[in-house]
C-alpha cells in the first residue's frame, strides 16, 4: 500500500557514523527544494518522519529521503 509523503519530512540519523554522515550530505547536497530537515542523534541507523507523524526506520527511511531529494516522489 503506498501513501503521500508530507514535507517537510524529517531525517533522524548517527551523527557518529561516517556512513550516515556521507548518506546525509549527499542528500543534504541535492535537496534544493527544502523537502528534507536532518537530525543527527546518538541512535544507530536511519529513521524519517514525515509532517503528518509517518516514521519509516532504515532502508525505507532512506528511501522516502532520496526520494524527496532527487525528484520529489511522495509515494512510498
Amino acid at each position: 500500500m503506498s501513501s503521500t509523503i508530507s514535507y517537510p519530512l524529517v531525517v533522524f540519523y548517527d551523527g557518529a557514523s561516517p556512513e550516515c554522515t556521507r548518506k546525509i550530505e549527499a542528500l543534504r547536497n541535492r535537496d534544493t527544494a527544502g523537502r528534507l530537515q536532518f537530525v543527527g542523534c546518538a541512535s544507530p541507523g536511519i529513521r524519517a518522519r514525515d509532517a503528518q507523524g509517518r516514521q519509516w526506520t532504515g532502508l525505507v527511511a532512506l528511501e522516502a529521503a532520496y526520494r524527496a531529494a532527487w525528484d520529489g516522489e511522495t509515494l512510498l
